[in-house]
């Protein structure tokens, strides 16, 4: 009798563990439909593009994987990710994969120099509703190689002051980055974009959105205009 009661008891309280993970567990995943690629102030590709991506949350912290099929290119991207944020930090880091289809290099291959993956972490201000700015850093730590090889350690600062205009998010957006790397040869201010997003709940688990931002690089006097589609689950 004791021990069926101990079962019953264990049972019970799997039951209750597992519908409280559950009422914290978040699931989405969805794809853009992009004009063009261009991030962090550079166009990466003049094709149009799919963005898929899925996203597993549980309480503040979040695990994703995110990519980019050019049409009319011979490489794409996945990138995966792991994230906390609360309502006063946002930190992380990032795997970017790079595949190009003409010389291939297995994903699981992390042998710097050889490897087509860079590593980034990340930290920073989420922003909020009293504070509608968003601070962050971004700094390569693998894979970032130079002409000799050694690590770049790219870095790039953003700041964003978030609104809304007629019930459309907004933001403004600013980048700089420190230090020579991948974004410039030297310290330089290398965005400023105004971006605009729209999204229509069709139903509870299904919504669409437009966006379009206008990206200027200073460094490289440049400019961009971007429209992208979207469908989330």
């Amino acid at each position: 009798m004791k021990k069926t009661f101990f079962i019953l008891s264990l049972i019970l309280s799997s039951m209750t563990v597992s519908s409280q993970i559950d009422s914290l567990l978040n699931v989405s995943f969805g794809a853009d439909f992009m004009s063009s690629y261009v991030w962090r102030g550079q166009k990466l590709s003049s094709s149009p593009a799919i963005q898929p991506s899925m996203e597993l949350s549980l309480g503040n912290f979040t695990v994703g994987a995110w990519g980019s099929w050019q049409l009319n290119d011979y490489w794409h991207e996945t990138d995966l990710y792991l994230g906390y944020e609360n309502d006063f930090l946002m930190l992380g880091a990032i795997d970017y994969f790079t595949l190009d289809e003409f010389y291939p290099i297995s994903f699981i291959n992390y042998t710097s120099g050889e490897s087509a993956h860079i590593l980034e972490a990340y930290a920073g201000y989420p922003g909020s509703d009293k504070i509608p700015f968003q601070l962050a850093f971004y700094s390569t730590f693998f894979g970032d190689l130079d002409d000799d090889d050694n690590e770049q350690y790219s870095s790039f600062i953003e700041l964003a002051w978030l609104f809304s205009i007629k019930e459309t998010d907004a933001k403004l957006r600013m980048g700089i980055t420190p230090n020579g790397g991948m974004y410039a040869d030297n310290a330089a201010w290398v965005e400023a974009a105004f971006c605009l997003e729209k999204e229509i709940e069709i139903h509870k688990d299904f919504s669409i959105s437009a966006q379009s931002q206008l990206v200027y690089n200073p460094d490289l006097q440049d400019i961009y205009l971007v429209f992208g589609l979207g469908c989330y689950f």
